[in-house]
């Protein structure tokens, strides 16, 4: 078999390059042996352009979310899937203090904020004393669901192989790329945090394991709006549970779920929501994150046919459409790659 491109990996990276690549009309194949712990298959997959203590907007929030809506609404009616699910957040204020900061703010321009209130909205529901803020361009992505129908579509076109790639196969020439019976031109990784890639073991990662609770309760909350002040409360649209998280972990990386982040996540839950409710399950998974919180993007410093798409953090479904399209043109010559994204900033720890 003969490609443009191998790419390894099956996650929010993977499924974002993927689709550039058929902008371009070349030719791929997709390795991956299916993680059910990857952080793509276990994230509530929420999307929100103002967040922090501050609530400042996002790094490049107004090129990311424009273009993650039109990219997964795309997606969407190639695939004849619904996975994309635009609904306002309700922040809600923690004190007097904080509602009058943000009234003080008011009359700036924040695309993103769409209401400001300063009485309880959702008072049978959370606690909400002093209001909140509702925002613009925010929801969430059913990621797991968007894999599944992608991965579908893959095998149906003859795609997808379902197996782990072994980079000491890997016959990497200047212009080819070898392994068993594919020869390719370029390789792309896209194989999550702890795949101790030998091409880019030397970049500085800093992988961050995040669990999220699973519960139900005997209220349903309103369905147009998502809940995020300390956790996030997001309905599973496959199930009659809500997902609520998330932790932040850089040291036991692995994917038990722990006592510890069910008492961090249930103490923040308890402070916002006014209903009871029952926890069913608690998954953890890895995110590939990098140490300065910008993604790993771009060409290996010496082997110019091997490129990676990682580390997109805690903002990957934000992160992965915009910067693959920047990324795939970059490969074509078409757009200049990000300097703050760009794995070249790296090059200096490189040693052949």
């Amino acid at each position: 078999m003969k490609v443009d491109f191998i790419i390894v990996g099956h996650g929010l990276a993977s499924v974002a390059v993927v689709e550039h690549l058929r902008k371009h009309n070349s030719s791929f194949v997709v390795f991956s042996d299916e993680n059910p712990n990857s952080s793509s298959k276990v994230a509530a997959g929420l999307y929100n352009p103002v967040t922090g203590r501050k609530m400042k907007q996002t790094w490049l929030a107004d090129q990311l979310f424009p273009y993650l809506e039109e990219f997964y609404g795309d997606l969407e009616k190639s695939l004849n899937a619904e996975f994309l699910h635009k609904k306002a957040i309700y922040r809600p204020f923690l004190s007097l203090e904080d509602q009058n900061d943000w009234m003080a703010k008011q009359n700036t321009d924040n695309y993103f904020i769409k209401k400001t209130f300063t009485q309880s909205q959702y008072p049978k529901f959370i606690a909400d004393d002093f209001g909140g803020l509702l925002l613009n361009r925010s929801g969430f992505l059913d990621v797991k669901e968007m894999l599944d129908q992608h991965k579908e579509k893959l095998i149906e076109d003859g795609q997808f192989i379902n197996e782990k790639l072994e980079y000491e196969k890997l016959e990497v020439k200047e212009n080819q790329i070898f392994y068993n019976d594919i020869e390719s031109e370029k390789i792309i990784f896209c194989d999550g945090p702890l795949s101790h890639n030998p091409f880019f073991d030397w970049l500085p990662t800093a992988p961050v394991k995040g669990e999220i609770l699973h519960i139900k309760m005997g209220e349903t909350l309103p369905e147009d709006v998502i809940f995020n002040r300390g956790v996030f409360l997001v309905k599973n649209p496959q199930h009659d549970y809500y997902r609520v998280g998330a932790t932040y972990e850089w040291k036991n990386l692995d994917y038990e779920p722990t006592e510890k982040a069910k008492k961090q996540l249930t103490d923040k839950l308890d402070d916002l929501l006014n209903v009871n409710y029952t926890i069913v399950d608690q998954v953890a998974g890895i995110r590939p994150a990098s140490k300065d919180r910008r993604p790993l993007i771009g060409n290996h410093p010496e082997r110019k046919n091997v490129f990676i798409f990682n580390g997109l953090g805690t903002k990957g479904v934000s992160l992965a459409p915009y910067f693959a399209c920047q990324f795939v043109n970059s490969i074509f010559n078409l757009e200049k790659l990000n300097d703050e994204v760009n794995i070249n900033r790296y090059y200096p720890l490189y040693s052949s």
